[in-house]
């Protein structure tokens, strides 16, 4: 049974602090909450307590009210579409992941955020994840031109870790290459004491992070080439090194049966100081610096990704943006859009990491949080999130995700070539683009 955030009985109590407030500062308290109660559908995660705690923020400051409905990440994405669809809306505002994202956007759920308040755009600062937030609806794909739909509310996008302790003993300097990062994990190699490098080739993790491999060699799985139209490129010259580079990064200086590990298993190697560097989410950030799951706190370091043949950088997108559902009041519309901007501001993000929250914004240093070890990862997590891609930006992205990962996989327990491996994935990618209603145009077979 889900869980209705147990808030409700605080509330009064809220309302008359903050119109105790607003009274003292010479507001009055017709100035307390001003606006309607907005329900939230938001999932159960590591960062939901951080976020929490910028909810009370705001009810503090502004009297107004959110009440958050948290069900766990399995649950979300059906009581999403059941709210979406129906005559009106059950909740004001959705909490949408990444991989959910088109699928939302494609089916013309959400208010454009400029209807509910003229000309509204993104604070400057606040980042768009591969131009996530915004969905052009003739092109059926995310674009900078296409309708603001939402505000980013959780950035989680591709880090490297690396091993300081390693690093510091062997000589080590963090990569900027993929043939940097292949050699440092070959000296870790041959020290016989550590796994050079950590790779995610389980099947259902494979083509998220094969994904930053892709765009950094200037690679794509396809392209949107116009209105319903798309052509499948992934078994390019480009792809092929793309591939190339990953399967022999994951099968010669790493651990063995690389196509078994998946997120968890990455994350314990490198939390018990036997995988020298992964690649890995900014959200492993907590877990590798806590004392009771991680045996290399203090020393784990994060960097960008490295760069392709062309100095290209691409980290995957893991993110979550907020959107608001058409089928809700118009007050209850603005209600939601002003708590949503409050959240996006510079001040409100620097105390959201405080909280433990990953950022929405690329502009937040560690000027802003002080000497804490514990926000390290923050200049990591700003240079990767403005690399940000979205490997599959239409509304079939799992399903093109699962086709294609069979083959990827079988790529690194060595039962296709990489270019066998990268044929068979663009005729599956293009059939689910087919199936999805897309005139499709493919390479030639390598």
């Amino acid at each position: 049974m889900h869980e209705v955030f147990k808030r409700k009985a605080q509330r009064d109590a809220v309302r008359a602090l903050a119109v105790a407030l607003l009274m003292s500062a010479g507001a009055g308290a017709a100035s307390a909450q001003d606006k309607p109660t907005v329900s939230m559908a938001i999932n159960q995660s590591p960062w939901l307590n951080s976020f929490v705690a910028m909810v009370d923020q705001y009810e503090k400051e502004t009297g107004n009210v959110v009440e958050l409905d948290v069900s766990p990440f399995g649950g979300l994405l059906e009581k999403i579409r059941n709210s979406v669809r129906a005559s009106e809306g059950s909740y004001d505002i959705v909490n949408v992941n990444s991989l959910w994202l088109s699928e939302i956007y494609s089916g013309g759920f959400l208010a454009p955020l400029a209807d509910i308040k003229a000309d509204y755009k993104l604070a400057e600062g606040v980042l768009s994840y591969g131009n996530t937030t915004n969905w052009d609806s003739s092109a059926l794909t995310f674009s900078a031109d296409g309708a603001l739909l939402g505000v980013p509310v959780n950035g989680n996008v591709q880090v490297l870790y690396y091993n300081t302790e390693i690093y510091d003993r062997l000589g080590l300097q963090p990569p900027k290459t993929w043939e940097e990062l292949a050699a440092n994990a070959k000296k870790i190699q041959e020290g016989g004491e550590n796994y050079g490098f950590v790779p995610r080739s389980a099947r259902d993790s494979i083509v998220y992070n094969f994904t930053p491999y892709v765009f950094s060699h200037d690679a794509a799985f396809f392209r949107i080439t116009g209105p319903n139209e798309a052509e499948v490129v992934i078994n390019s010259p480009e792809g092929l090194k793309a591939l190339e580079t990953y399967v022999g990064i994951a099968t010669e200086v790493g651990p063995p049966g690389p196509g078994n590990i998946a997120q968890g298993e990455l994350i314990q190697l490198i939390a018990t100081g036997k995988g020298g560097q992964a690649i890995a989410v900014i959200a492993a950030w907590g877990q590798l610096q806590d004392p009771n799951s991680s045996r290399v706190v203090g020393k784990i370091n994060a960097a960008l990704l490295p760069a392709g043949p062309g100095g290209t950088v691409a980290s995957s997108a893991g993110h979550w943006v907020a959107g608001i559902p058409k089928n809700v009041a118009p007050e209850k519309q603005e209600a939601a859009l002003a708590f949503l901007d409050w959240f996006a501001q510079k001040q409100q993000q620097v105390e959201y990491v405080r909280a433990g929250g990953v950022p929405v914004r690329g502009d937040i240093t560690s000027a802003d949080l002080g000497d804490d070890a514990a926000f390290g990862f923050i200049e990591a997590y700003s240079e990767n999130a403005q690399h940000a891609v979205m490997g599959l930006p239409f509304a079939n992205a799992a399903e093109a995700s699962d086709a294609m990962a069979l083959s990827f996989n079988r790529a690194v327990i060595g039962e296709l070539t990489p270019t066998q491996a990268l044929n068979q994935a663009a005729a599956d990618l293009a059939g689910v683009l087919e199936r999805a209603g897309f005139k499709v145009s493919r390479l030639p077979d390598l």
